[in-house]
């Protein structure tokens, strides 16, 4: 027997997470990399001072209709760092990491921001 998620049902995934009061929403960042499905925090925070922050979440079209669920969040540097990571956390402090991303590095200097948006996309594939 074949199985699948329907497009309405992506839609209604979504939804859900995005109604969830324990919803993943508060983005962190690190100077690491390398977390798998196994990981529950950064890879590494050593220096960084600054708080999770609360992003924003909705409901994203990529592929189909609200297949997407999307997190926007700004967070401003309180010294230098040289960031390469980020975190979705389902708590603002302690938690569980829901989703996560490491990058090329982005350098920056007291008072810099860095403004994610992150997108994970339910699709059939």
């Amino acid at each position: 027997m074949a199985s699948l998620v329907t497009n309405t049902g992506l839609a209604n995934i979504t939804a859900a997470w995005h109604a969830y009061a324990s919803r993943a929403r508060y983005l962190a960042w690190g100077v690491g990399s390398g977390q798998d499905e196994q990981d529950n925090d950064l890879a590494d925070t050593t220096g960084i001072a600054e708080s999770r922050v609360e992003g924003a979440t909705s409901q994203q079209t990529t592929n189909t209709t609200n297949d997407t669920y999307r997190v926007m969040g700004t967070i401003t540097a309180a010294g230098s760092r040289a960031i390469t990571e980020v975190g979705v956390f389902d708590a603002s402090s302690s938690g569980n990491m829901c989703i996560y991303g490491d990058f090329s590095v982005i350098n920056l200097n007291t008072g810099d921001s860095i403004a994610f948006t992150v997108d994970v996309v339910f699709d059939q594939a």
